[in-house]
């Protein structure tokens, strides 16, 4: 009779075996097929508005109502990403895709005539969020991962998001 080998706690699904498969750029790439809504997150302080397009945006909760927002290391509004401090989070529709590509720049040249209070929010977005920033995460990279509680959500006119797939903005094909 064969002697069965017990099982190893460290048995691979296949593929390499070294963690270190695991590159920057294989991760980018892999992470270049998920598609995801874009969004621009943006927050006021003293009178100046900081926009940075975002693709890390989630929902973690409906009650109570919450948000995750990563935030890489450069993006404008890092800095002004406080326990208590007010963003705007706006779904880009289709027709968008010109705001997505001038937040997504360091140094944005021009900006819309911002909607909303103390949180800025794109004109005539998918949806618009308005959030409280509840805690700060750091993670490992510089990020920061921003869990937000949303205040107040103003649905747009328009159905139809931009979303980030294959390192490009694209629009849904239709039904």
């Amino acid at each position: 009779m064969n002697e069965r080998r017990p099982i190893q706690a460290d048995i691979h699904a296949g593929g390499d075996d070294d963690a270190a498969s695991v590159t920057g750029n294989r991760f980018r790439e892999a992470f270049s097929r998920w598609a995801a809504s874009v969004t621009i997150v943006a927050v006021r302080e003293d009178g100046a508005v900081h926009a940075t397009t975002v693709t890390s945006f989630a929902p973690v909760s409906a009650r109570p109502p919450m948000v995750v927002i990563c935030l890489g290391p450069t993006a404008q509004v890092l800095p002004f990403a406080e326990i208590g401090a007010k963003l705007g989070v706006s779904v880009l529709s289709e027709d968008q895709r010109g705001w997505a590509s001038i937040f997504a720049d360091s140094f944005p040249v021009r900006a819309p005539d911002w909607t909303g209070g103390e949180a800025p929010l794109i004109p005539d977005a998918v949806a618009a969020l308005t959030c409280t920033v509840r805690a700060v995460h750091p993670t490992d990279g510089g990020s920061r991962l921003v869990l937000c509680h949303v205040d107040d959500i103003e649905l747009g006119d328009r159905d139809r998001p931009l979303v980030y797939w294959r390192r490009g903005y694209r629009g849904l094909a239709a039904d």
